[in-house]
Formats: C-alpha cells, structure tokens, sequence
C-alpha cells in the first residue's frame, strides 16, 4: 500500500504535523438472496405489480385485510414471523371480468368552457374494496384582499398580496345587490396571470404611480363587471381550495389539503391524486407500446412524470379531468364540513365487483388486458388503469432490474389451492348520522365496519390444473435462474400420489413442502399451506448463518398445529422422497428438510443451490468493472484475485468442504481459459470451482466476461 507522508502541513480541523493518507477503498455491496415474491389474491392493490413489503403492517395497509379466501394474508404474516426481512408481493386476478368502483366527486361541477360535467374518479385498483371507500370533499376559504386600482384610461386593476397569489387560483368576489334589499351577490372567478403591483399616485390624477412593495396585479377571468367592483367588498375577496378526505371501512386513510381547482394552479387536484402511486413504482411497461401521440394511453404520461411526488394510493381521476375548471355548487360551499359521498351510494352499475367466479390458476402467468367490457362503459370517464401488461413471473425481472444486490431468490404462490371453505365474517354495523352536519345537505359519516363476505374463489384439488401451475412456476425458475420455486404439496395424497407429484416436479430449483398448518386469524383457526413459514426460515437461516446454510431445523413459530391429513406418509418415506416436512418435535414444530426435488445429487441441498447462485450474483457485481479493462494477463489476475477474496472468508466460515483452501475451491483465470478465439470475441473466462460443505465434489461453473456487456454467468 502506498502512503503519502506530508509534513508541517496545516489542515483545517487538524493540527500541523504529519499524517498518513490512506486511499479508500471501495467495497462493492453484499448481494442478499433472502427477497422472497409471493403472487396471489389479495383485497385490493395493483395488478402484475412488484411491491417491496417490508412488515405486515405495511402489507396491510398497501393490500389489504386477511378476508376469507386468501393465502396470500397468512403467507406474508408466516414470512415475517419466521424472519423474513423483505418481501416482494404481486396480486393477480382475472382483469376480464373484474369492475372498478366509480365515483362522482360530490358538489363538483367539472366546467370546460361553458360546458360543465359531473368530475369523476374511481378506485385506483379494480375490486369490490372499492365499495369500503368515503369521500368527503370540503371548501376552504381564506381571505385574498384586493385593491382596486384606475389607470389613465379607465380600465381596472386588482392588486393582491404577491407571496399567497397563485396563477389558477379560484377566488370568490362579493359584488353589490342586484336590488335594494336584495342579498348581496356571490361569484367564483380565476387568476389567469400576474404582473409587478403598481400603486395610485395621488400626484398623477386618476392614473397609477410607482410599483407597489409586496403586491402584484392580477388577471382575472371572467371579466369582472362593474357590481364587483367596490372597493369594500373587493378587500372582502376569498381564495378557494379544496380538501379531499378519503376514508376506506370508515378510517380516514388520506387527506389532500390546500388543493386548487383549475388545472393552472401547481396544486390542481386531480393531478396530485393521478400521479403515479407508490405501489405502481415498480409497475412493468406495457407489453403493447402505446400511441406515442396520445399522451392519455399511459396515465403516468397523463398526470405527471415519474420523478413527481407519487399520487394517490386509493383513486384515480378520470382523463377528462386534465383541463376542466372544478367548481364548486351552492351545496359543497354552504356545508362547513363539506360533503361526504360513500361507496355504499354507489348505484349497481359503478360499484366494484371481485372476479370471483372467474379467477383460475392461469391469472397467475398470464398477462394483463384492458377489460373490454369496463373500457365501453367507461368511454364517459376515460379511466386507465392498466392496459397490456406482463404476467406475475416476468413483472419480478423489473425488480431485480431496480434492485440488483437484492434480486428475487425464491418464488411462492400460495393460493395456488384452497381445500377448505372459510367461514364468513360478522355484519357490518349500521352506521349513525354526522352530528357535525349543519347542512341540509348530510350523508352518513364513515365507521368502522367489519370486513365484508367478497366471495373470493376457492381453487380447489384439481390435480392436473395443479400440477401444471406448478411445473410452470418451476419452468420460470430453471429458465430465470438464481431462484427457488417453493411448492406446497398437496393434502389427501396417498404414497404412491406423492411420489408421482414430486417426481413430476423434480428440479434443482423446486423445494416441495408439507404438511399444511393451522394459524390463529384473529380468533379463527385456518389451515394453510407451509411455504410462507419456509420462505421466512430460508431468509432468517442466511441473515443469521450464510445463505450456504441449510434452512432447517428450526422452529416454524406465527403456527399452532399441523392440519389433520389420514392419507399422509410416515416422516421416513418423506424424507426419501425429498419432501420437507414440518415436524412436532420436543422443541416444538420443526422444519426438519431442505432439500430440492431433484434427483441429481450434487443439487439436493438448498443450501448446495443457493450458495453457487450466491457466489454467480456476488462475482457478477464485483466484476463489473471488467467488461472495460483491457483483455490480458493483467485483466486475468485482477478477476482470479476477487474471486479469491470472495471464496476465502467462505472457506473460513465452513461453507466450503475440505481441509485447505485448495481442497475447497479453485479459480483459474489464465491463457489456458482464455483461447485466441475468446481473445478475437472480446471475452474474458473465468473458470471457478467449489467444493460445498454437503456434498463434497466440485461444483463447477464458468464466469464469461464479454467486450461490451456486464459479466454474465454460463453453465452451472
């Protein structure tokens, strides 16, 4: 290591003498294989969307309640209770016949010219949990004085304080009766430009004099007549904005505030709740480009772009929004707590509807399509929820794109089957009337109501459509790479059913699981499938350990009891079969396997697999920087020197088989790996081989570095 010696030289903050600089050296980031994806059915959420979850709090709150019928819940929850750190969650549904909730925001008129309509927004995501949601829209005034000001010509000017004026600002004007004891006028009228305030001059007869400190001119439309002219009543002038409160089950989930009403103003309503939600950041691009012409065919192009603050979580305006002048009725400007409008209103032909009657295993692959249906009955609301997208499995890649030292390393979709029929929930209680309103226009505030029956469907045992949907999952996976199916095996299968199902399903990257669990759902027993608990162990296994650890023998907690299943075989057959099972033992429920279903033996181990993908991913991001050094000795050396460096603290911690360093592993970088032909290519071979703890041969696979491309693993 060099080091620079300075002597007598004064720095700030350090006293003369002489100091040791030592150059920094920079550390590339440890790729984590703990992310786990689990696609399924949930309440509500984006469609074929990755979103990073990172509690079951936050679940919650982005997806939804656990309602009958779901896997999806309890597999999150036994993610996190068995030490998961972050999960990646997909919903998937039937977007053919699914309907989104629509509403009309209440005391609106949307006036585009003299023309005005009904303003429209909808639930942000297609489902009946749109029917839960409330509406409360509120006028607030502030006072906005106005100067009247005569030039030389008699044409008005109106001077307002420069710092709370806006462009698109509303204002609401007194003007005079239109007859003696007649009540005064009211009349809403907008900014549409600003210029320096300039005062009277005295001096100068009716014209105007010199600029006016902390004012500015405004331009109003419509023209303002001459019964709004008074200068007492002018300084009597109020600014409007709104606030848009949204409740969902009778919580207030997100309130808009100090919101304009013209689409001038920087804080026009619909676009601050059409912008992008945080949910949607990951949502993949359309497999079908839109129009590059129409800038409605993407709502993110529609409504802002995608560096904007995100929008709403819970609506989504309609398209015909975007230039309208929302104003207010006579009824939102005389309710003091404004109007409130609940899905429960909503007339049969706006409220959201479930799929639930048409909802298969294939919603879990296949891509997405704007409902034909919805799209003709909306041609009045424009609304864009989604248009073509990709499947569940080929959104993740737009994950690992975003966040490569934290790729998606195991795949779960629990509600692959559901072989017991929930029990419906409790009724809503009635709700009461606002003891706030002193309108005489009121509606019924939002409660808290109990979750509502959705009528989800139950994907019940049917073996072929099961056992396709799983060896699709696995297909993903071989032709992904660096990700492990989890797959739950079935209940009621006999001995010979189950070798016939894992043999079916053998693969390196295939971990099957059994039997299924009972969880407490807040005081209801369910029964569901092991493979969330076995995602969290896996992840708490290499957080704790390594990821070369096996993930097994250890306590399967969020979990009371295995379900009851006759037909189920001894532990031994299981075991044999490369099933892992989950075990009563004197410590409690034990995950006692961790084996893939493959028949090949250098791959039985998870941890086998999981380490040679931890090791492919790790050196790619180390060597990235070598796809622009020059192709030589020098370039070899540098590469078979950071691979050492990653394969040593291994060996130091026991990953590795063998008693020395070379009994363990081996790295060759040289002109023997590297022929003329890959010199003439552009490429760079790294050859490396490890001997992992169980089982001890050599695992061998190639690192390939190609002229203009990242480092790129080949083989095993």
């Amino acid at each position: 290591m060099s080091v620079a010696l300075q002597g007598s030289l004064w720095r700030p903050g350090l006293p003369p003498g002489v100091f040791e600089e030592v150059p920094a050296v920079a550390r590339r980031p440890r790729v984590r294989l703990d992310v786990a994806a689990l696609i399924g059915l949930s309440e509500r959420g984006p469609i074929n969307t990755p979103v990073g979850i990172d509690d079951p709090g936050q679940f919650t709150a982005l997806f939804g309640r656990a309602l009958p019928g779901l896997n999806l819940p309890q597999a999150v929850r036994l993610f996190f209770a068995n030490g998961g750190r972050r999960c990646v969650v997909v919903r998937c549904l039937d977007h053919t016949t699914v309907r989104t909730a629509r509403f009309i925001l209440p005391g609106i008129r949307a006036l585009r010219g003299t023309a005005g309509r009904q303003a429209r927004v909808a639930a942000r995501n297609p489902g009946a949990w749109g029917n839960g949601l409330g509406l409360r829209l509120r006028v607030v005034a502030r006072p906005l004085p106005l100067d009247l000001a005569i030039d030389v010509a008699g044409q008005p000017h109106y001077l307002a304080p420069d710092r709370r004026t806006l462009v698109g600002s509303t204002l609401r004007l007194t003007g005079l009766p239109a007859s003696p004891g007649a009540a005064p006028r009211l009349r809403l009228f907008r900014v549409t430009g600003l210029g320096p305030g300039i005062a009277p001059d005295p001096a100068a007869g009716a014209g105007l004099g010199t600029s006016r400190p902390g004012a500015a001119e405004v331009a109003l439309y419509p023209a303002v007549t001459a019964a709004f002219r008074d200068p007492k009543l002018l300084r009597a002038a109020q600014e409007l904005t709104l606030t848009l409160e949204i409740h969902l089950d009778g919580r207030l989930v997100e309130r808009w505030e100090d919101t304009g009403l013209h689409p001038d103003h920087p804080r026009y309503l619909p676009r601050l709740i059409g912008r992008r939600a945080a949910t949607e950041a990951l949502r993949p691009p359309p497999v079908h480009d839109p129009d590059p012409e129409d800038p409605g065919a993407e709502a993110d192009r529609l409504w802002g772009g995608l560096d904007d603050p995100w929008g709403s979580e819970y609506l989504r305006p309609s398209a015909l929004l975007t230039d309208v002048w929302l104003r207010p009725r006579k009824a939102l400007l005389d309710a003091p707590t404004g109007l409130y409008l609940s899905g429960a209103q909503l007339p049969a032909s706006r409220r959201g509807r479930d799929a639930n009657a048409t909802t298969g295993r294939a919603q879990f692959f296949e891509t997405t399509e704007m409902y034909p249906a919805q799209a003709a009955a909306d041609s009045d609301h424009r609304l864009i929820p989604f248009g073509f997208r990709p499947g569940a499995l080929d959104a993740l890649v737009r994950w690992d794109d975003a966040f490569p030292f934290e790729p998606i390393a195991m795949v779960y979709l629990p509600d692959l089957l559901h072989p017991s029929t929930p029990e419906p929930p409790a009724a809503a209680p009635p709700q009461p009337v606002d003891p706030f309103c002193f309108s005489a226009v009121c509606a019924a505030p939002p409660v808290a109501s109990a979750p509502q029956v959705r009528g989800y469907p139950l994907l019940g045992f049917d073996a072929a459509d099961l056992r396709a949907a799983q060896l699709r999952l696995v297909a993903h996976c071989e032709a992904q790479g660096g990700r492990l199916a989890l797959l739950d095996l079935p209940p009621g299968l006999g001995a010979g059913e189950v070798v016939a199902w894992r043999r079916s399903l053998a693969s390196d990257r295939a971990a099957l699981y059994a039997p299924w669990l009972r969880v407490d759902a807040d005081g209801a027993a369910l029964t569901v499938p092991p493979g969330g608990a076995a995602a969290g162990i896996v992840a708490q296994v290499e957080n704790a350990i390594g990821v070369w650890a096996a993930p097994a023998n250890r306590l399967v907690l969020g979990v009371f009891a295995r379900a009851e299943d006759q037909g189920r075989p001894d532990p031994g057959f299981l075991f044999e079969e490369r099933i892992d099972e989950i075990r009563h033992t004197e410590r409690g429920l034990l995950l006692l396997g961790s084996r893939t279903t493959s028949t090949d033996r250098d791959w039985t181990h998870i941890g086998v697999r999981r380490l040679v993908d931890w090791l492919k991913a790790q050196l790619a991001a180390d060597l990235a920087w070598a796809p622009f050094e020059p192709n030589d000795g020098a370039l070899w050396s540098a590469m078979a020197g950071t691979a050492r460096r990653r394969l040593m603290p291994l060996f130091d911690a026991g990953a590795l088989a063998g008693r020395t360093d070379s009994d363990s592993f081996f790295v060759r970088c040289d002109a023997g790996t590297n022929p003329q032909s890959d010199l003439d290519a552009g490429r760079a071979t790294l050859l490396i081989g490890v001997a992992p703890a169980v089982p001890a041969e050599f695992i061998v696979f190639r690192l390939v570095r190609h002229g203009a491309d990242n480092a790129r693993m080949e083989a095993r």
